[in-house]
């Protein structure tokens, strides 16, 4: 029997139906709203937080995020300094608060840790009715970590914690990374798997392909040594040949390393992440019985893809504490073009309602 889903009859939005929501909602008085955001050099920094001081002026208490890497791109620096200035104008009562992702000794991924520390001085839940946590331009992995500390947190409070993200591939395809090398789960994101309790389960990777992340996926593979690999391709997507050069892109991994063939494949509709999540769900309830009196099963989870279809593994994360493995980034690169788009960034607005009202039960 397949086991309770907790975001079965997900409350989500996209597109102009998320704008909608956004000013129907929010616009209330009785709205109070905490917003979390990156101040980073994204072109999708500001989009959330400018519509929400327009639908609720005087009633957002917001926080913006800066992630520090070792040695940024002078342009980067730019964009991300225009991207907070911006803010600031916005919020003039808001606090920018810098932190690192990289320890300075030993450049071990410490982002997750670093951010919650934050959040404990920098943002108090008192008195908000809804928490708006905005991915846009924050890393996965600090965006995991900030939305699992404030899950729980949250607990039995009538608080509603909302996710919202501007989806734009295009974009998230162009902003280039340098990795650290290292594989690492995300502060609360460690799961079970490497307990000695599980030594004997089955363990199933599910990595979300991304373009140019094959060397990233490699070095995830190596570190998880799973039993088997069942990919995640976004179909159907914003560009129809997508998932095509994907496969073309990972094939020869799919055949040696990975031992793919076209059965393991998980399809995920590029603009749904609530379809990701309940179909990692079914695999895994599937798994359970299968392996259950042979030592187990295991899922890990690797999302390296769009933003968007990455909260859907978040959601998946959260419901089973399944472990999330990624590569950290060490440097980002992007095109001057893609960066110039701040005044009127591409994509369309996505959101999730994690916590709250709409989940009585």
């Amino acid at each position: 029997m397949s086991r309770v889903v907790r975001w079965d009859r997900c409350i989500n939005h996209r597109g102009t139906a998320a704008d909608a929501f956004l000013r129907e909602y929010f616009g209330g008085q009785d709205r109070k709203i905490g917003l979390i955001a990156g101040a980073g050099f994204d072109p999708r920094s500001a989009r959330v937080a400018e519509s929400l001081s327009e639908i609720a002026p005087g009633r957002v208490r917001a926080l913006f995020l800066r992630e520090e890497r070792p040695a940024p791109s002078g342009i980067l620096v730019s964009s991300a300094n225009e991207n907070d200035r911006r803010l600031r104008e916005m919020y003039p009562q808001a606090e920018v608060e810098r932190f690192e992702i990289f320890d300075a000794v030993d450049n071990a991924p410490i982002g997750g840790r670093r951010v919650i520390a934050v959040l404990q001085n920098h943002l108090s839940l008192d008195g908000l009715s809804d928490l708006v946590i905005d991915c846009s331009a924050l890393s996965v992995g600090v965006c995991f970590s900030i939305t699992k500390y404030y899950y729980k947190l949250a607990g039995d409070r009538t608080l509603n914690i909302h996710l919202l993200v501007v989806d734009d591939p295009a974009t998230d395809g162009a902003i280039e990374t340098t990795h650290c090398g290292q594989p690492n789960s995300p502060h609360g994101f460690q799961g079970s798997w490497r307990l000695d309790e599980w030594s004997n389960a089955a363990k199933l990777w599910i990595p979300q392909l991304g373009q140019g992340k094959l060397s990233v996926l490699e070095l995830v593979h190596q570190f998880v040594a799973p039993h088997a690999v069942c990919p995640i391709l976004p179909f159907p997507s914003s560009a129809p040949r997508f998932a095509d050069r994907l496969i073309e892109e990972y094939g020869a991994l799919f055949e040696s390393t990975w031992q793919v063939d076209s059965r393991d494949l998980v399809y995920a509709h590029e603009k749904s992440p609530v379809d990701l999540y309940r179909t990692i769900l079914r695999i895994d309830d599937g798994r359970s019985r299968v392996f259950a009196k042979m030592g187990g099963s295991q899922v890990i989870l690797s999302p390296v893809g769009s933003k968007a279809l990455s909260l859907g593994t978040l959601m998946a994360a959260l419901e089973r504490d399944f472990a999330v493995v990624l590569v950290e980034s060490l440097v980002y690169n992007a095109n001057p073009s893609v960066l110039a788009v701040q005044a009127a960034p591409r994509g369309e607005l996505v959101h999730i309602w994690l916590h709250g009202d709409a989940y009585p039960n």
